[in-house]
């Protein structure tokens, strides 16, 4: 990692958001707040959202209105968030990774996804993992590293989307172990899943929790998990760093962004409040099942987070040879 950038960047973004007047603070929030979910409804960031707005309207004492604005893989609610006044009262709730890649993967992109925001917490980390059929001969990581490479060009895996994480993730894991597979786009979790118990798709690379039925009932295996640590409702499946140490994921999970900014206590109290909203036991039971990992920390820390996967974001596009679309 490039540490002069971190350092420099994290700065800024810490001057800028954090640099406006306490008193503001003081009364904040005094009415209700929009939070923009810039996806439709029904998916993984609108229903963690509403896990966790309820509690957190509690402890800010105002309402928080949920506004769904999909489009544009996200860009359209992003683009409301980037040019809303910086008050603390507009914040979204995003896929990270995606967020981070737009700068790398989408053409015209009509916002800086670093500079015209302020990163206000990271709540939860998405479970991502490596899942076969159950007809393929692979069943561990390690088994399906010496199969890829025994088997060169001929494995095929599917993911969500061109330049998307898991696709950066597979491309990234074939790099460092000395393999090729093909990787097929498919446009949605639901038809990998149908395909992978059907065994007309060998290997996917994507959300555990659309899975994680079908893993119960054995029609599904799953290989390998993505991110720092194992994931609690499969202890026994391991991370893909424990195979290979020098692979490093780009994290995600689901972000709290605001506009560029915001004064440095809004940002703490919307940062407490979101943060003690996770951690109530009947929001994180909901967000645990449905395979996210409670990671909220500090706007300093999470500050930190947001600048090394926008820089990790760059270094795997240009890795992978994806060009913007």
């Amino acid at each position: 990692m490039n540490t002069s950038f971190l350092a420099v960047m994290g700065g800024a973004l810490l001057a800028c958001a954090f640099a406006a007047p306490a008193a503001f603070s003081q009364t904040f929030p005094s009415k209700p707040l929009r939070v923009i979910v810039p996806y439709e409804p029904g998916g993984a960031v609108d229903l963690a959202t509403r896990d966790i707005a309820p509690k957190a309207s509690e402890d800010l004492g105002q309402p928080i209105v949920i506004e769904n604005r999909g489009g544009a893989g996200g860009q359209i609610g992003a683009l409301q968030v980037a040019r809303a006044a910086p008050d603390g009262y507009t914040f979204m709730f995003t896929v990270g990774a995606t967020h981070a890649l737009s700068k790398f993967t989408a053409k015209d992109l009509p916002y800086d996804p670093v500079k015209d925001f302020t990163p206000i917490i990271g709540p939860v980390d998405s479970v991502l993992c490596i899942a076969a059929g159950a007809a393929f001969p692979p069943n561990s990581i390690k088994e399906l590293i010496d199969y890829a490479k025994a088997n060169p060009g001929k494995v095929s895996y599917g993911t969500t989307a061109v330049g998307g994480t898991t696709h950066l993730a597979m491309e990234e894991l074939a790099r460092l172990i000395g393999a090729s597979w093909v990787h097929i786009p498919y446009k949605g979790g639901g038809p990998i899943t149908v395909n992978l118990v059907g065994n007309q798709l060998p290997l996917a690379a994507l959300p555990v929790s659309p899975v994680m039925a079908q893993v119960k009932a054995g029609k599904i295996k799953v290989l390998a998990v993505f991110g720092a640590k194992r994931f609690s409702e499969l202890p026994n499946v391991p991370t893909v760093a424990e195979a290979v140490p020098q692979y490093e994921h780009l994290e995600g999970g689901i972000w709290a962004l605001g506009p560029a900014g915001m004064p440095r206590p809004v940002v703490q109290r919307l940062n407490a409040a979101i943060h003690k909203a996770v951690l109530d036991p009947a929001a994180r039971g909901k967000l645990e099942a449905r395979g996210q990992i409670i990671s909220a920390s500090s706007p300093e820390a999470f500050t930190a987070q947001f600048l090394k996967a926008s820089e990790l974001a760059a270094v795997l596009v240009k890795r992978a040879g994806i060009q913007l679309e």
